[in-house]
C-alpha cells in the first residue's frame, strides 16, 4: 500500500513539474528553488537537467559553471570591514599542539600531530567500569571501549589518531590498545 502512494506521488510530482518551464535557466531553477517538498524540488531540478536544452541563456550558465569551477579556491577573510567590530574575539594567547590533542571538533585540523607521547598522573574506574585518566599534562581522557590494558600512575603511554576521528591509548611493549576520547 505504501509503495503504491510513493510512487502515484513520485509520477503525480514528476508531471507537475514538468509544467514548469521558463525562459532560462536562472528562472527555472529559482522556481525550483521555491519549492517547499524535498522530493518535488529534486525532481524539479531533474527535469531541468535533463531538458537544459530548451531554455534559453543555457550557453551562458554553462561557461559561467566552468569559470566558477576553474578558478583556485580561496580561503575566507577573517578580517572584517573598517566600520564593523568583529563579532567573536579570539585570545591572543598561542597554546601547544599537545594540549588540544582530542578536540578536533572545535578548531582547524591543518597541522595536527597523529600521535602524542604522556605521562599518567593518575587514574580512576568509573561507575560503568572505564577508565579516567589524567595526564601529566593535565588532559583528561576516558575509556571508551571495554578492552583491558594494564596501566599505572607515572608510566608513559602514547595516544594515537585512529579512523573517523578515534583515538587509541597504547603501552610500548605492549601489543594492545585501549580506545579512548578526550573529556578535558
Amino acid at each position: 500500500m505504501k509503495t503504491r502512494l510513493i510512487s502515484i506521488a513520485t509520477l503525480l510530482c514528476a508531471f507537475g513539474a514538468l509544467n514548469v518551464h521558463a525562459e532560462t535557466v536562472a528562472d527555472a531553477m529559482e522556481k525550483c528553488r521555491n519549492t517547499d517538498n524535498s522530493l518535488k524540488r529534486l525532481i524539479c531540478y531533474d527535469n531541468i537537467a535533463k531538458s537544459l536544452n530548451q531554455y534559453g541563456g543555457t550557453d551562458a550558465a554553462v561557461s559561467q559553471l566552468q569559470a566558477y569551477k576553474s578558478q583556485p579556491v580561496a580561503k575566507p577573510r577573517l578580517q572584517a570591514e573598517p566600520n564593523k567590530r568583529p563579532a567573536v574575539s579570539e585570545p591572543t594567547t598561542v597554546q601547544k599542539p599537545e594540549n588540544d590533542f582530542g578536540l578536533e571538533h572545535r578548531r582547524d585540523l591543518t597541522a595536527e600531530a597523529s600521535e602524542i607521547s604522556l605521562t599518567i598522573a593518575s587514574f580512576k574506574d568509573s561507575l560503568r567500569g572505564k577508565k579516567i585518566i589524567t595526564f601529566s599534562d593535565g588532559s583528561v581522557w576516558q575509556q571508551s571501549d571495554s578492552a583491558y590494558l594494564k596501566i599505572e600512575e607515572g608510566q608513559q603511554v602514547s595516544i594515537e589518531r585512529g579512523l573517523l576521528g578515534s583515538f587509541f591509548l597504547s603501552v610500548e611493549g605492549v601489543n594492545k590498545r585501549m580506545k579512548v576520547k578526550r573529556v578535558k
